[in-house]
């Protein structure tokens, strides 16, 4: 293939993968919002279960970290629909101002995502511990820095800094989401094989740092094979995000069949 064709099969891949992650993390948010908005309506609010890193979303003994969680869910919401929209190029192209409103809205909820994640984290401590503390702590300050960053970038008209650091905000927060899909897969696909009640089993222990840190090694591996001229860099990012998009497709449509899908038709349906 000679250097244009791959710089179109980076950009088509990318944006395929983009809208897969999408229509998955649609999928994901309704869920939610069936699911845990529905508890806090019904005021069931122990529904939830320790794989989803909310045994109980609402505590009167921890009223902070409940704010918090509160918080962190509600905004994440956010972030899963708006997030595809601000890497569409046509759309930026056609509404600038939808772009940089849309944006704002997402940066903001970003930061608001990482602070109430970090609010939980002091008040009350995840249930795994110190080390699930910090790990947790760190994706949330990531979060914070990326946002950051993607505004201070396209205020001061930098649009390539600030569209890369877009991009790794879009790894980072589509992170909490394939957080809660891999345990999901894990649990309906290998019967929670190395995890525990207290998320201290070694599959526990893996998942610490891999909801995220993979997305920004290809987020990086995109931003680079974008200016590369080397042919080989664009081919190994055209196969790596392939491959993700491919794997996150069919995995969303197991996980709606046998996990998401019950709950939002009980929600909507009365199922």
């Amino acid at each position: 293939m000679t250097l244009p064709a791959w710089h179109a099969a980076v950009r088509w891949t990318g944006a395929s993968l983009a809208a897969i992650a999408w229509a998955s993390g649609a999928l994901f948010a309704l869920y939610i919002l069936a699911f845990y908005g529905g508890a806090l309506l019904d005021g069931a609010t122990g529904q939830g279960n320790a794989s989803e890193q909310a045994p109980r979303i609402w505590d009167p003994a921890t009223l902070r970290a409940s704010i918090g969680i509160g918080m962190h869910l509600l905004a994440g919401t956010v972030l899963l629909l708006l997030g595809p929209i601000q890497l569409i190029a046509p759309l930026r192209a056609r509404w600038p101002k939808l772009h940089r409103w849309s944006g704002r809205i997402y940066a903001s909820a970003a930061i608001l995502a990482g602070a109430g994640g970090l609010v939980f984290i002091v008040a009350k401590g995840t249930i795994g511990g110190t080390a699930m503390d910090i790990a947790f702590a760190i994706y949330g300050l990531a979060l914070i820095l990326a946002a950051g960053n993607a505004v201070r970038h396209a205020r001061a008209r930098r649009f390539d800094a600030h569209r890369a650091w877009a991009i790794r905000l879009f790894a980072l927060v589509i992170g909490s989401w394939l957080y809660r899909i891999e345990y999901t897969a894990w649990r309906v696909f290998a019967g929670g094989l190395g995890h525990t009640a207290t998320f201290d089993g070694p599959f526990d222990t893996a998942m610490l740092y891999f909801f995220f840190v993979p997305n920004l090694l290809l987020a990086e591996a995109f931003l680079r094979a974008r200016k590369s001229g080397a042919g080989w860099a664009q081919a190994t990012a055209v196969l790596a995000m392939a491959g993700t998009a491919v794997a996150l497709a069919v995995l969303t449509y197991l996980l709606t069949l046998r996990a998401w899908g019950p709950p939002i038709a009980a929600r909507l349906f009365g199922a």
